[in-house]
C-alpha cells in the first residue's frame, strides 16, 4: 500500500477544516435567534376594581443572568368611592415619662380635638400606655358621650416606660367587635422597653391586628423613636406613617386619619410575587415577607385614584437564548365587610446572548426610578449609622449610595444629595442628627413609591 504524498495530506486537512466550518455555520443558522427587543413593555391586569400595571427596566435579559427592576403600580378605580358610614377608631397614646411637659399637653389637645372631629355614630376608644396600659370603653360619639371622653383625656398623665405591645393589644381588643372602618392609631415618642421590644415580634403582632381587618397607623413624635420600626409597623398594618417633630401637629394629622378611614375602601392589600422563573432580591424601601417560596409585600389601604408604586429588584436565572421567563404578580384585597378579591398581571421577558441587546432594551425612566429607590435606601442606612455613632459604617454606606446613583445618568442628582447629607451629618450635634434622620426617613417614602403612605 502506497503512502499518500504531502499534497494529498494537505488536501485532506483542508477538506476537513472546510467541513467543520460548514457544520458550525449550519449550527449557527439553525440556532433560534430572538428578535431585537425594544424597551417600553407594559402589562396591565383586567377585570377588577384594582388595576395593576407592571413595567420592567429591561425587556431583554442575558442568558447568563441580568439584574433589573420591575415597577408595579397599584390603583383603585376612582369610581370606587362610596365612603363608609361609620369609623371605629382606637387612639393608642404613649404616656411614658418622656412624653411629659409640652408633648403630653399637645397630644391631649389633639385627642380632645379628635373627639369633636368625629361624627355622631362614630366610635372612639382611648388607650394610653406607659409601663402599664389604661384602656377605656369603646364609645359611640354623640352629644351625651363626648363630655365623658374629654374627662378621660384630661386624666392622662405622663409616667413610666414604653409598653407599645400592651397598648396595641388593648386597642385591638376594643375594635374586635366594632363595625365599619376600623382603625388603630399608635402615637409614641420612644422605643419599646416593656413587653415585646424587638421589631420582628412587634411586626407579627401588628400583622395579626391587620389580618383582623383593622388598619394600623404609626405616628412618631419628637426625634427619639425608632423611625424604621414605626415605618415597618405602619406598612405591616396597612396604614400611614408620620414623623411629627412635635405633638402640636398631631391635631391636623388625626383629622386626616379620620378622612382616610372613610375613603379607604380597599383594605388588607397584599402583593405576591411569583419567583419560580426569576429571583426576587428585594423591594427597596419595603419589607418583604417570604411565604411558601413567594415574596409577599403588605401595601397601605387603597383610596380611589391614588396610585401606590412598588419597585422590585430581580435577577434572571441562567437560560437559553429565546426563552421567555415571566414575572408574575397578584394583588389581593377586600372591601369593607366584603369577600377577598384578586388582580393578576404577568410580564414576559426575552433571553438573549448579546449584552448590547440587553442594554438596548433598557427603559431608562423605569431604571432610573429603581436606582433612585435603591440609592435612597443606602442613604437612609448611612444616616442611621451616623446617628448611632458608627462613622466607619456610615462612610461605607455613603460611598455605596453615591456609586448606586451613578449607575443611571437620570439618577445622578442623588450623588449631590449624598454629598450634602454627609456634610450636614458631619457638623451636626447628636440631637440634630436624630431630627435629620427622622426627616430623611419620612422624605424618602416618595422615592420608595410610598408617596400616599405618609403624613
Amino acid at each position: 500500500m502506497n503512502n499518500p504524498g504531502p499534497l494529498t495530506k494537505t488536501r485532506a486537512l483542508l477538506i476537513g477544516a472546510l467541513l467543520l466550518s460548514l457544520a458550525a455555520l449550519v449550527s449557527v443558522a439553525l440556532k433560534p435567534r430572538p428578535t431585537v427587543v425594544q424597551p417600553g413593555g407594559l402589562a396591565v391586569s383586567k377585570g377588577s376594581a384594582v388595576r395593576v400595571e407592571a413595567r420592567s427596566s429591561h425587556a431583554a435579559v442575558h442568558e447568563n443572568g441580568t439584574e433589573f427592576f420591575t415597577e408595579l403600580t397599584v390603583t383603585l378605580d376612582e369610581h370606587e368611592s362610596t365612603p363608609v358610614e361609620r369609623v371605629s377608631l382606637a387612639l393608642v397614646l404613649d404616656h411614658s415619662g418622656s412624653m411629659s411637659g409640652q408633648k403630653m399637653e399637645d397630644a391631649k389637645k389633639a385627642a380632645h380635638r379628635l373627639v369633636d372631629l368625629m361624627q355622631d355614630g362614630d366610635e372612639l376608644t382611648l388607650v394610653s400606655f406607659g409601663s402599664d396600659v389604661n384602656a377605656g370603653e369603646r364609645t359611640q360619639l354623640n352629644a351625651s358621650s363626648r363630655p365623658a371622653l374629654h374627662a378621660a383625656i384630661d386624666l392622662v398623665q405622663a409616667s413610666g416606660s414604653t409598653f407599645i405591645s400592651g397598648g396595641v393589644t388593648a386597642g385591638w381588643a376594643a375594635l374586635k367587635s366594632a363595625t365599619g372602618a376600623r382603625r388603630l392609631v399608635l402615637v409614641s415618642d420612644g422605643q419599646p422597653t416593656v413587653g415585646l421590644t424587638d421589631e420582628a415580634s412587634l411586626a407579627q403582632l401588628i400583622g395579626q391586628v391587620h389580618q383582623d381587618a383593622i388598619t394600623v397607623t404609626a405616628l412618631g413624635v419628637g426625634s427619639d423613636y425608632d423611625g424604621m420600626l414605626m415605618q415597618h409597623l405602619a406598612e405591616r398594618g396597612g396604614g400611614m406613617y408620620g414623623y411629627l417633630k412635635d405633638a402640636s401637629t398631631l391635631e391636623e394629622v388625626l383629622g386626616l386619619e379620620v378622612t382616610a378611614a372613610r375613603l379607604a375602601v380597599a383594605r388588607n392589600v397584599e402583593l405576591q410575587l411569583d419567583s419560580n422563573e426569576l429571583q426576587v432580591i428585594d423591594s427597596p424601601g419595603r419589607h418583604v415577607e417570604w411565604r411558601s417560596g413567594r415574596a409577599v409585600l403588605h401595601l397601605a389601604d387603597l383610596r380611589p385614584g391614588l396610585p401606590t408604586r412598588v419597585f422590585v429588584r430581580v435577577r434572571s436565572h441562567r437560560a437559553s437564548a429565546g426563552d421567555r421567563p415571566q414575572f408574575a404578580a397578584s394583588v389581593t384585597w377586600r372591601a369593607t365587610g366584603g369577600a377577598p378579591q384578586r388582580s393578576d398581571v404577568g410580564l414576559a421577558l426575552t433571553v438573549v446572548d448579546d449584552v448590547a441587546q440587553v442594554d438596548a432594551s433598557r427603559d431608562e425612566a423605569v431604571y432610573a426610578r429603581g436606582i433612585t429607590a435603591l440609592g435612597s435606601l443606602q442613604l437612609v442606612a448611612a444616616a442611621a449609622a451616623y446617628e448611632r455613632g458608627d462613622v466607619a459604617t456610615a462612610t461605607g454606606l455613603f460611598d455605596s449610595a453615591r456609586a448606586v446613583f451613578g449607575m443611571s445618568a437620570d439618577a445622578l442628582a442623588g450623588q449631590a444629595e449624598v454629598d450634602d447629607t454627609r456634610r450636614a451629618y458631619g457638623s451636626a450635634s447628636t440631637e440634630e442628627r436624630k431630627s435629620m434622620g427622622r426627616k430623611l426617613e419620612s422624605k424618602k417614602l416618595t422615592s420608595f413609591g410610598r408617596m400616599n403612605e405618609g403624613y
